[in-house]
Protein backbone atom coordinates (compact mmCIF):
# COMPACT_ATOMS: atom_id res chain seq x y z
CA UNK A 1 0.00 0.00 0.00
CA UNK A 2 1.24 3.37 -1.08
CA UNK A 3 0.37 4.69 2.25
CA UNK A 4 2.83 2.45 4.17
CA UNK A 5 5.84 4.72 2.13
CA UNK A 6 8.01 6.78 4.69
CA UNK A 7 7.33 10.04 3.89
CA UNK A 8 4.32 10.02 0.96
CA UNK A 9 1.85 12.94 0.74
CA UNK A 10 0.72 12.57 -2.66
CA UNK A 11 0.40 10.35 -5.76
CA UNK A 12 0.80 11.23 -9.29
CA UNK A 13 -2.02 8.73 -10.49
CA UNK A 14 -2.34 7.63 -14.81
CA UNK A 15 -5.02 8.77 -17.12
CA UNK A 16 -7.00 6.37 -18.28
CA UNK A 17 -4.86 3.48 -16.89
CA UNK A 18 -5.90 4.16 -13.28
CA UNK A 19 -8.30 6.62 -13.63
CA UNK A 20 -11.37 6.83 -15.47
CA UNK A 21 -15.09 6.77 -13.70
CA UNK A 22 -13.76 6.26 -10.47
CA UNK A 23 -13.19 9.95 -9.46
CA UNK A 24 -15.36 9.02 -5.56
CA UNK A 25 -14.01 5.98 -5.20
CA UNK A 26 -9.98 7.24 -5.96
CA UNK A 27 -10.98 10.54 -3.45
CA UNK A 28 -12.40 8.52 -0.98
CA UNK A 29 -9.05 6.28 -0.68
CA UNK A 30 -6.67 8.68 -0.93
CA UNK A 31 -8.96 10.57 2.39
CA UNK A 32 -8.28 7.54 4.13
CA UNK A 33 -4.92 7.13 4.16
CA UNK A 34 -4.40 11.15 4.12
CA UNK A 35 -2.90 11.42 1.01
CA UNK A 36 -3.39 14.39 -1.68
CA UNK A 37 -2.96 14.21 -5.62
CA UNK A 38 0.35 15.51 -6.88
CA UNK A 39 -0.64 15.52 -10.10
CA UNK A 40 -2.27 13.77 -12.92
CA UNK A 41 -0.52 11.96 -15.57
CA UNK A 42 -1.90 11.46 -19.07
CA UNK A 43 -1.17 8.73 -20.98
CA UNK A 44 -1.02 9.22 -24.73
CA UNK A 45 1.02 5.99 -25.93
CA UNK A 46 -0.82 2.86 -24.45
CA UNK A 47 -3.83 2.99 -26.41
CA UNK A 48 -2.82 0.95 -29.64
CA UNK A 49 -3.93 3.93 -31.39
CA UNK A 50 -1.16 5.83 -30.16
CA UNK A 51 0.93 2.97 -32.07
CA UNK A 52 2.37 4.81 -34.56
CA UNK A 53 2.20 8.43 -32.78
CA UNK A 54 -0.30 10.33 -30.66
CA UNK A 55 -0.02 14.63 -31.24
CA UNK A 56 1.93 13.55 -34.28
CA UNK A 57 0.02 10.51 -36.05
CA UNK A 58 -0.35 11.42 -39.84
CA UNK A 59 -4.07 10.00 -39.24
CA UNK A 60 -5.91 13.41 -38.35
CA UNK A 61 -8.70 10.72 -36.04
CA UNK A 62 -5.77 9.53 -34.20
CA UNK A 63 -4.23 13.23 -33.54
CA UNK A 64 -8.13 14.07 -32.27
CA UNK A 65 -8.13 11.35 -29.61
CA UNK A 66 -5.01 12.36 -28.38
CA UNK A 67 -5.96 15.90 -27.82
CA UNK A 68 -9.20 14.52 -26.22
CA UNK A 69 -7.00 12.29 -23.93
CA UNK A 70 -5.51 15.56 -22.99
CA UNK A 71 -8.56 17.74 -22.40
CA UNK A 72 -10.46 14.99 -20.40
CA UNK A 73 -7.13 15.25 -18.16
CA UNK A 74 -7.55 18.74 -17.66
CA UNK A 75 -10.97 18.33 -16.83
CA UNK A 76 -10.68 16.06 -14.39
CA UNK A 77 -7.66 17.63 -12.69
CA UNK A 78 -10.00 20.07 -10.74
CA UNK A 79 -12.39 17.40 -9.43
CA UNK A 80 -9.31 16.23 -7.40
CA UNK A 81 -8.35 20.02 -6.41
CA UNK A 82 -5.21 19.96 -8.11
CA UNK A 83 -4.51 22.39 -11.35
CA UNK A 84 -1.75 20.44 -12.46
CA UNK A 85 -1.31 17.34 -15.64
CA UNK A 86 1.90 16.06 -16.67
CA UNK A 87 2.25 13.77 -19.91
CA UNK A 88 5.19 12.20 -21.66
CA UNK A 89 4.57 11.58 -25.32
CA UNK A 90 6.56 9.13 -25.87
CA UNK A 91 5.20 7.10 -28.82
CA UNK A 92 5.66 10.76 -30.83
CA UNK A 93 9.14 9.89 -32.81
CA UNK A 94 10.73 7.84 -34.80
CA UNK A 95 13.06 4.73 -35.80
CA UNK A 96 14.53 5.55 -39.03
CA UNK A 97 15.80 8.73 -40.98
CA UNK A 98 12.99 9.37 -43.73
CA UNK A 99 9.94 7.80 -41.45
CA UNK A 100 8.51 11.21 -40.34
CA UNK A 101 7.99 14.67 -41.96
CA UNK A 102 9.47 16.11 -39.36
CA UNK A 103 7.83 19.86 -40.54
CA UNK A 104 4.28 18.52 -40.25
CA UNK A 105 4.87 16.19 -37.24
CA UNK A 106 6.53 19.20 -35.34
CA UNK A 107 3.31 22.02 -36.34
CA UNK A 108 0.71 18.92 -35.34
CA UNK A 109 2.61 18.50 -32.00
CA UNK A 110 2.98 22.30 -31.56
CA UNK A 111 -0.99 23.02 -32.45
CA UNK A 112 -2.21 19.63 -30.42
CA UNK A 113 -0.69 21.54 -27.22
CA UNK A 114 -2.37 24.56 -27.58
CA UNK A 115 -5.70 23.34 -28.34
CA UNK A 116 -5.61 21.23 -25.24
CA UNK A 117 -3.89 23.63 -23.39
CA UNK A 118 -6.68 26.21 -24.48
CA UNK A 119 -9.63 24.20 -23.42
CA UNK A 120 -8.71 24.63 -19.83
CA UNK A 121 -6.64 27.79 -19.26
CA UNK A 122 -6.85 27.63 -15.50
CA UNK A 123 -4.88 24.32 -15.65
CA UNK A 124 -1.80 23.68 -16.04
CA UNK A 125 -0.07 21.50 -18.62
CA UNK A 126 3.17 20.13 -17.48
CA UNK A 127 5.22 18.57 -20.43
CA UNK A 128 7.53 15.73 -19.78
CA UNK A 129 10.64 15.09 -22.23
CA UNK A 130 12.34 12.14 -22.85
CA UNK A 131 15.15 11.23 -25.27
CA UNK A 132 14.45 7.95 -26.45
CA UNK A 133 11.91 5.01 -25.48
CA UNK A 134 9.43 4.02 -26.71
CA UNK A 135 10.67 5.54 -29.99
CA UNK A 136 13.98 4.88 -31.02
CA UNK A 137 14.01 8.83 -31.22
CA UNK A 138 11.76 10.35 -29.15
CA UNK A 139 10.35 13.96 -30.73
CA UNK A 140 10.65 16.16 -27.56
CA UNK A 141 14.00 15.04 -26.08
CA UNK A 142 15.54 17.47 -24.41
CA UNK A 143 14.93 20.49 -21.51
CA UNK A 144 15.40 23.40 -24.44
CA UNK A 145 13.01 21.17 -26.73
CA UNK A 146 10.57 21.29 -24.70
CA UNK A 147 11.32 24.52 -23.61
CA UNK A 148 11.39 25.93 -27.51
CA UNK A 149 7.36 23.74 -27.26
CA UNK A 150 6.49 26.17 -24.77
CA UNK A 151 7.52 29.05 -26.40
CA UNK A 152 5.62 28.20 -29.39
CA UNK A 153 2.55 27.55 -27.72
CA UNK A 154 3.50 30.54 -26.03
CA UNK A 155 0.24 30.22 -23.29
CA UNK A 156 1.38 30.90 -19.59
CA UNK A 157 -0.38 27.14 -18.68
CA UNK A 158 2.32 25.06 -20.44
CA UNK A 159 5.29 24.20 -18.73
CA UNK A 160 7.88 21.29 -18.24
CA UNK A 161 8.65 18.63 -16.13
CA UNK A 162 11.66 17.36 -15.67
CA UNK A 163 12.31 14.04 -15.07
CA UNK A 164 16.07 13.84 -13.22
CA UNK A 165 16.34 10.48 -14.74
CA UNK A 166 15.57 11.68 -18.72
CA UNK A 167 17.79 14.52 -17.86
CA UNK A 168 20.77 12.15 -17.17
CA UNK A 169 19.55 10.13 -20.48
CA UNK A 170 20.16 13.08 -22.21
CA UNK A 171 23.88 13.82 -20.57
CA UNK A 172 21.90 16.69 -19.52
CA UNK A 173 22.98 18.36 -16.23
CA UNK A 174 19.84 18.32 -14.43
CA UNK A 175 20.93 21.52 -12.58
CA UNK A 176 21.14 23.42 -15.38
CA UNK A 177 17.52 22.43 -16.81
CA UNK A 178 16.16 23.37 -13.56
CA UNK A 179 17.90 27.18 -14.09
CA UNK A 180 17.31 27.03 -17.76
CA UNK A 181 13.37 26.62 -16.88
CA UNK A 182 13.14 28.53 -14.03
CA UNK A 183 14.04 31.33 -15.79
CA UNK A 184 11.09 31.26 -18.49
CA UNK A 185 8.70 30.35 -15.53
CA UNK A 186 8.48 26.84 -17.05
CA UNK A 187 9.56 24.52 -14.81
CA UNK A 188 6.16 23.06 -13.30
CA UNK A 189 6.86 19.77 -11.84
CA UNK A 190 10.04 17.75 -11.07
CA UNK A 191 9.89 13.65 -11.33
CA UNK A 192 13.33 12.20 -9.19
CA UNK A 193 14.69 9.23 -10.26
CA UNK A 194 18.44 7.96 -11.08
CA UNK A 195 20.50 5.64 -13.40
CA UNK A 196 23.98 5.32 -15.20
CA UNK A 197 22.90 7.40 -18.11
CA UNK A 198 22.54 4.80 -20.20
CA UNK A 199 19.14 3.78 -19.48
CA UNK A 200 16.31 4.73 -17.90
CA UNK A 201 16.49 2.19 -15.36
CA UNK A 202 14.53 4.82 -12.30
CA UNK A 203 16.76 3.74 -9.64
CA UNK A 204 16.71 5.42 -5.85
CA UNK A 205 17.92 8.90 -6.62
CA UNK A 206 21.39 9.44 -5.22
CA UNK A 207 22.08 6.18 -5.47
CA UNK A 208 23.80 6.43 -8.34
CA UNK A 209 24.62 10.03 -8.98
CA UNK A 210 24.64 11.28 -5.54
CA UNK A 211 26.59 14.55 -6.20
CA UNK A 212 24.03 15.57 -9.22
CA UNK A 213 21.53 14.78 -6.70
CA UNK A 214 22.78 17.16 -3.81
CA UNK A 215 23.47 19.55 -6.42
CA UNK A 216 19.56 19.14 -7.74
CA UNK A 217 18.45 19.81 -3.98
CA UNK A 218 20.76 22.78 -4.16
CA UNK A 219 19.40 24.71 -6.94
CA UNK A 220 15.79 23.69 -6.82
CA UNK A 221 15.86 25.88 -3.54
CA UNK A 222 17.80 29.09 -5.12
CA UNK A 223 14.90 28.95 -7.85
CA UNK A 224 12.18 28.79 -5.57
CA UNK A 225 10.60 25.77 -6.32
CA UNK A 226 7.33 24.75 -4.31
CA UNK A 227 6.07 21.74 -6.51
CA UNK A 228 6.24 17.94 -5.42
CA UNK A 229 9.58 15.82 -5.98
CA UNK A 230 7.25 12.82 -7.40
CA UNK A 231 9.34 9.52 -7.19
CA UNK A 232 9.44 7.67 -10.50
CA UNK A 233 11.40 4.51 -9.13
CA UNK A 234 10.86 1.18 -10.08
CA UNK A 235 11.40 -1.42 -7.08
CA UNK A 236 12.21 -3.62 -9.91
CA UNK A 237 13.17 -7.04 -8.05
CA UNK A 238 13.22 -5.14 -4.62
CA UNK A 239 10.69 -5.04 -2.26
CA UNK A 240 8.41 -2.09 -2.94
CA UNK A 241 7.57 -0.34 0.15
CA UNK A 242 11.67 -0.11 1.12
CA UNK A 243 12.86 0.98 -1.76
CA UNK A 244 9.68 3.75 -1.92
CA UNK A 245 10.62 4.60 1.46
CA UNK A 246 14.66 5.26 0.44
CA UNK A 247 13.47 8.01 -2.35
CA UNK A 248 12.14 9.48 0.98
CA UNK A 249 15.34 9.43 2.81
CA UNK A 250 17.33 10.35 -0.07
CA UNK A 251 15.59 13.50 -0.07
CA UNK A 252 15.44 14.01 3.93
CA UNK A 253 19.44 13.33 3.72
CA UNK A 254 20.42 15.29 0.75
CA UNK A 255 18.57 18.19 2.37
CA UNK A 256 20.50 17.36 5.82
CA UNK A 257 23.43 17.53 4.38
CA UNK A 258 23.06 20.99 3.03
CA UNK A 259 21.52 22.18 6.18
CA UNK A 260 24.75 21.34 7.70
CA UNK A 261 26.70 23.70 4.98
CA UNK A 262 27.44 27.12 5.62
CA UNK A 263 25.36 28.02 2.58
CA UNK A 264 27.08 31.77 1.55
CA UNK A 265 30.25 29.96 1.66
CA UNK A 266 29.28 27.66 -0.55
CA UNK A 267 27.74 30.07 -3.41
CA UNK A 268 30.60 32.16 -2.62
CA UNK A 269 33.24 28.68 -3.78
CA UNK A 270 30.52 28.15 -6.71
CA UNK A 271 30.18 32.08 -8.11
CA UNK A 272 34.27 31.94 -8.10
CA UNK A 273 34.14 28.79 -9.76
CA UNK A 274 35.89 26.60 -7.06
CA UNK A 275 34.89 23.60 -7.29
CA UNK A 276 37.48 21.90 -4.84
CA UNK A 277 36.65 24.23 -2.53
CA UNK A 278 32.54 23.60 -2.72
CA UNK A 279 33.20 19.97 -2.37
CA UNK A 280 35.93 20.33 0.53
CA UNK A 281 32.33 22.47 2.48
CA UNK A 282 30.47 19.17 1.31
CA UNK A 283 32.63 16.76 2.50
CA UNK A 284 33.36 18.25 6.10
CA UNK A 285 30.17 18.11 6.26
CA UNK A 286 29.81 14.55 6.27
CA UNK A 287 32.86 14.37 8.51
CA UNK A 288 35.37 13.94 6.00
CA UNK A 289 37.38 16.82 5.90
Amino acid sequence: CAAQVEGIGALEIVYPDQLQDQVPLVQQALDEHGLVLSSLNVNIKGNPIFHRGALTSADTAVRRAAVGYLKDGLDLAPAFGIDLVTCCPLGDGFEYAFQMDYVDAWGWFIDGIREAARHRPDVRLSLEYKLNETRAHCLMGTAMSALQVCQAVDLPNVGVTVDIGHALMALETPSLSFAQLAHANRLFLVHINDNYRNWDWDLVSGMVNWWDWIECLLYLDKIGYDGWLVSDVMPGRLDAVPVMSSVYHAIRRGKLLLSKVDQPALWARIQAQDAQGAYDLLYAALGLA
